[in-house]
């Protein structure tokens, strides 16, 4: 038991935890330690055997199948599982006596046939109301010195299994958020990107991904910054991000957002650009650090009309209001929106109050935030 070796094998423990294939190249290592030894690394959901975790050594295929499709149910070893504690390694027989285990049916009708070894050490890995995951050695012979090691050996290994687990599940619960955080983020129907404390793009929507590949208005430089083809908009750009980055920890208050428009090399409408800082951008569900900020890009040509529709039916918003909010959505200054929609500016005041009182946002950006969690809708 030499130190390099208990540190391979804690490696190949920490190693598996991050990439699942990995646990075959631990469980053949085992074994070649213990050369003809079985080996068998195996999850149960319900007391059922789970392909989720089911990796072996010396294990037939046809005794798996068998073990599968029966003989799970059979084994004196799986009814103890839920008596012996997590981490805590066991010989065969102290779970059961060898003229006990020579009248059951396991024995019998699964061992014997396919030659599996009755002098076995083992524990439990893990264990969830779901389900548990075991490693178990097998023997066809008692070598009294050999167990002994395995024992040893499993003594030291049984706290980085469980560390190890829990890294797992640590690791699969962030995959599971950050991909449904993608999922939503790819729905918005404005062009969205998580800018680090530098200006550089970190991650971006599907909206942003198709914006930046066409070039028009809006590019990244060779480090991840956001950048137009003109000079003038790209200063307004880095202004408005370091203007947005002072108040990164700290929600905005009131008022319209800061915004600058990007005029495109076609000559079309321009785009408009938003800022968040990332204690405002963090209540659209993304994961954020400190000093994040939220860069949302709205294009008058390509904004889908689903979602302010939605949120017009939704809040029974008249059709002049309808046409106010997704003004307001899309990022247009109050006062050149009154002015797109040929009423005066006091008015347009009073008639996003009443949007406000009826939909609950009382800021600009709670409106946006409103409109972006509504999947991109195209109403026929």
């Amino acid at each position: 038991m030499t130190p390099m070796l208990v540190a391979e094998l804690v490696g190949g423990i920490y190693e598996a935890a991050l990439d699942p294939c990995l646990w075959q190249r631990l469980v053949d290592r085992i074994e070649s330690i213990y050369p003809e030894m079985t080996v068998a690394l195996f999850s149960h959901e319900s007391l059922v055997p789970s392909a989720a975790l089911n990796v072996v050594a010396n294990y037939p295929e046809a005794a798996l199948r068998d073990y599968a499709a029966w003989h799970f149910s059979t084994s004196p070893y799986v009814d103890f599982v839920p008596r012996n504690r997590v981490g805590n390694p066991v010989r065969s027989e102290a779970i059961i006596r060898d003229e006990e285990l020579y009248r059951t049916e396991h024995y019998n009708d699964f061992m014997r046939p396919h030659r599996i070894g009755r002098h076995g050490t083992g524990m439990v890995l893990e264990r969830e109301p779901g389900g548990w995951a075991s490693l178990s050695f097998a023997d066809r012979w008692n070598d009294a010195e050999r167990r002994a090691h395995q024992m040893q050996l499993l003594h030291l290994l049984a706290p980085h299994f469980s560390r190890a687990f829990k890294l797992r599940r640590t690791l699969m619960d962030m995959r599971s958020a950050g991909m449904a955080s993608q999922t939503v983020f790819d729905g918005w129907m404005h062009a969205a990107f998580v800018l680090d404390p530098e200006g550089r793009m970190m991650t971006m929507n599907r909206k942003a991904e198709a914006l930046v590949a066409c070039g028009e208005g809006i590019t990244l430089s060779r480090f991840g910054q956001p950048r137009s083809f003109d000079d003038r908009s790209s200063r307004a750009l880095d202004d408005a991000f370091a203007s947005c980055r002072a108040g990164a920890d700290a929600p905005m208050t009131g008022g319209d957002l800061p915004g600058v428009m990007l005029p495109r090399r076609s000559g079309g409408a321009a785009l408009h650009a938003m800022f968040w800082p990332v204690a405002s951008a963090a209540s659209f569900g993304l994961p954020s650090l400190p000093g994040q900020v939220l860069l949302v890009i709205s294009d008058p040509d390509d904004t889908p009309p689903g979602a302010v529709a939605w949120i017009a039916r939704r809040f029974g918003l008249s059709p002049a209001e309808e046409k106010l909010a997704d003004a307001v959505i899309a990022g247009v200054p109050l006062g050149e929106a009154a002015e797109k929609l040929g009423i005066q500016l006091s008015t347009a005041r009073t008639r996003l109050k009443t949007i406000q009182a009826k939909t609950g946002c009382h800021r600009q950006m709670d409106l946006v935030r409103l409109a972006m969690s509504v999947p991109t809708i195209r109403l026929v």
